[in-house]
């Protein structure tokens, strides 16, 4: 998927101005790797309005109305409201949004279910899974930027990135900001300082990744394509977390600068 046929679905799908955040973060995403268009055959020779519906009924709908069973439950919230798996609602849907993906003639683009099992098949032999949350992105990061900083750091500044290393707690909403405030005075304006200091989550104005990465590449802090998908997305919905060390930790502020 291509920025390009991102925001044709869009444009189909009527999602205004406001909200084109939906589709850039969308751009993030798709590319972690390839995406698919199936073309699925009704054998119960349904109606038209019937086979949609129980398309529909499959797919899910958004929250809050998401049911256990559908896809879109299954997949997660993220899906449900970016739409990394999508249904066409009609007929008419569906042939403007394959011609968008697929082109003038999209029927001519499909291949058989048995080209397709062979494709499947060395995608999951050779692609790493990911696991990595926002906690572990972030921490990450962080991890780096302050590495890059070490001598710019005050001697409170290197023994404070050591506790939070240690206690795994790089990536809590206050350790980047006070990080970035621990640093000898010629340093202050370093441009990862304010990389340093920003959350990642829906609390701040959300970032441009692109711009962001161009300061980290400069001083060898370069997200990859994961990171910044994860970073990217939670700028704008809330991370999901499936490690300890950033949210929660609100009763423990008082002693980030302490054993």
């Amino acid at each position: 998927m291509t920025a390009q046929q991102i925001d044709a679905i869009a444009e189909i799908q009527n999602v205004g101005a406001g909200s084109t955040f939906r589709y850039r973060a969308l751009d993030a995403l798709f590319s972690l790797g390839p995406s698919v268009a199936l073309r699925l055959r009704d054998e119960v020779s349904r109606g038209a309005d019937e086979r949609y519906a129980v398309l529909h009924e499959i797919k899910g709908g958004t929250p809050p109305r998401t049911r256990p069973g559908s896809i879109r439950h299954e997949v997660g919230s993220v899906n449900a409201i970016l739409s990394l798996l999508h249904l066409s609602d009609s007929p008419a849907n569906a042939a403007r949004e394959s011609a968008a993906i697929l082109g003038p003639e999209p029927l001519a683009a499909f291949h058989d279910a048995g080209t397709f099992d062979g494709y499947l098949s060395v995608l999951a032999r050779t692609q790493p899974e990911e696991s990595r949350d926002h906690v572990a992105v972030l921490g990450a990061l962080r991890g780096r930027i302050v590495s890059a900083l070490w001598t710019d750091l005050s001697d409170e500044g290197r023994a404070l990135a050591e506790r939070l290393t240690a206690r795994g707690e790089l990536a809590r909403p206050d350790a980047g900001r006070r990080l970035a405030g621990l640093v000898r005075p010629e340093a202050a304006g370093h441009p990862l300082l304010a990389v340093l200091a920003h959350p990642f989550d829906p609390s701040a104005a959300p970032w441009d990744l692109a711009e962001v990465d161009l300061v980290l590449r400069r001083h060898g802090c370069a997200c990859d394509s994961w990171e910044t998908a994860v970073l990217t997305t939670s700028q704008y919905f809330e991370p999901v977390l499936t490690t300890k060390g950033a949210h929660g930790h609100a009763d423990r502020d008082h002693d980030l600068g302490t054993d």
